[in-house]
């Protein structure tokens, strides 16, 4: 008899131990009841995602792979409530307008967005997701990763799975967003793919236009009284 998260978690990873060319390098991430099994989340340490799901059957200890049976609520169901509760309240939070898989953040010189798409080989049991960042109202507008701008530093995608909290997900998220994402938009760190010289070179372009055009507004009559 597995009845405790504990016992299920220490099943799971002699589980894991022994699978071929696992080298131990699998631990269980998570645990969460799914009424007669156990579900849990595995993944390489350091990691902050999951790599696959197992389950155990409380009766017996049987562990196997994936997640069956399917009871209570999906992952899609768990990504929605998400987005809908924690997610796109702080990004309102931050400036951004819109709804769904797209939010627009406009600053007096810049307008960027954030498009989110989830992967086409999501299951009931797990939805993986990104999003793409956009600034489109400089004179070198680009399109990046969420992940490739953020702290993962790379085309990072994120993973709700069905009955696991989602917390760390939502708060690993919106740090993203919040302390990457907006910064980029707004020009106060070099956007992906343009070098500091460029941005530099297209500042300095900006200021000689601005010149310009204020010895053009010194030169015209006044027609005043």
């Amino acid at each position: 008899m597995i009845d405790t998260e504990e016992a299920a978690s220490a099943a799971v990873q002699r589980w894991l131990d022994t699978l071929p060319g696992s080298g131990g390098s699998f631990r269980v991430k998570a645990v969460a009841d799914g009424g007669p099994v156990w579900r849990a989340v595995t993944g390489r340490p350091g990691t902050h995602l999951g790599d696959f799901g197992a389950r155990v059957d409380k009766a017996t200890g049987l562990v196997q792979p994936g997640f069956v049976p399917q009871i209570g609520p999906s992952a899609r169901d768990g990504y929605v409530s998400m987005m809908r509760t924690t997610v796109v309240p702080e990004l309102r939070r931050l400036g951004f307008t819109g709804s769904g898989r797209r939010l627009t953040l406009q600053t007096p010189r810049h307008l960027g967005t954030i498009a989110f798409r989830q992967s086409q080989g999501n299951t009931w049991m797990g939805v993986k997701f990104t999003a793409d960042v956009s600034e489109a109202s400089s004179s070198s507008g680009w399109t990046a990763r969420l992940g490739s701008i953020s702290h993962h530093g790379c085309d990072h995608w994120w993973t709700v799975w069905a009955g696991f909290p989602s917390d760390d997900v939502a708060a690993d998220l919106i740090t993203a967003i919040r302390d990457h994402a907006v910064p980029a938009i707004k020009g106060e760190r070099h956007p992906p793919g343009v070098s500091a010289a460029d941005t530099d070179v297209a500042s300095l372009g900006q200021r000689l236009r601005n010149a310009v055009s204020h010895r053009v507004q010194r030169r015209r009559p006044h027609n005043g009284p």
